[in-house]
């Protein structure tokens, strides 16, 4: 092969690559533009210009990985109930069996099913409501394990089973009430500006409590505003009575 057959080669991908990519760019477009999708992917082109993506990894329609894709605290996550039915529609296993503990009030579960070209049983993780309270799933504000219980049991097994035996179909991803459990919320890292400690009050000396003694009677005396107690007090007149006026008039 000459250089330049190599070279043509080499730009007929970079041709396609490039014509694939803007494709991808359009289809994205056109599916941020919808009212059908979330609102991690309504008005956002790169989020799904990633949907698309992995819609062509696991072989699934876009619209349907985009409304069953969340993220949360930056990480991709699928449904629940979509990881189930990815697993079911595969081809590869029987439907996912859940076997409880107890029908009525159950507190552990795992996942099992057949694969279909072997026969063999693969069975999941047992997933106990003692584990979710010891790994802390349980105990977050306004979790799902303490009023529904049972499904949380069905979810979490499901996703366990999936990353042991079928791991190529999920891509790996975290449902997304695993994330919620898992992940730590975003935290404050602002500075807090230290507080300085409060310097003690030091007891004046007798020479300085003096001299503001003189600096205030300095300051009152610039006022011009004499002590009350320094202004004379005047009597006011007594009136006279008739008979004084009559003995002080002089006699004919």
């Amino acid at each position: 092969m000459t250089q330049e057959t190599t070279e043509n080669n080499a730009l007929s991908i970079a041709d396609a690559e490039t014509r694939a990519f803007e494709l991808v760019q359009r289809q994205a477009k056109m599916l941020a533009s919808s009212t059908l999708v979330p609102k991690d992917f309504a008005n956002n082109i790169a989020n799904c210009a990633i949907a698309i993506n992995i819609a062509k990894r696991t072989r699934l329609d876009c619209l349907m990985v985009a409304q069953n894709l969340a993220i949360i605290h930056g990480r991709p996550s699928w449904s629940a109930t979509a990881l189930i039915g990815m697993i079911n529609s595969c081809g590869r296993y029987s439907p996912l069996r859940f076997v409880f503990d107890d029908e009525d009030a159950p507190t552990s579960c795992y996942a099992v099913a057949t694969d279909k070209v072997s026969g063999q049983e693969l069975k999941g993780e047992k997933i106990t409501l003692q584990m979710a309270k010891a790994e802390g799933w349980s105990t977050k504000n306004g979790s799902k394990w303490i009023t529904m219980p049972g499904q949380m049991l069905r979810y979490r097994a499901a996703s366990f089973w999936s990353r042991a035996y079928a791991s190529d179909l999920s891509l790996g991803f975290y449902t997304s009430d695993e994330v919620r459990d898992f992940a730590e919320p975003p935290r404050n890292v602002t500075p807090i500006t230290p507080i300085s400690p409060i310097q003690p009050i030091e007891k004046p000396t007798e020479i300085e409590a003096i001299e503001a003694e003189v600096v205030i009677e300095k300051e009152t005396v610039s006022w011009g505003e004499p002590e009350p107690e320094l202004i004379p007090k005047v009597k006011p007149e007594r009136k006279k009575t008739l008979q004084e006026l009559i003995d002080e008039s002089p006699e004919d």
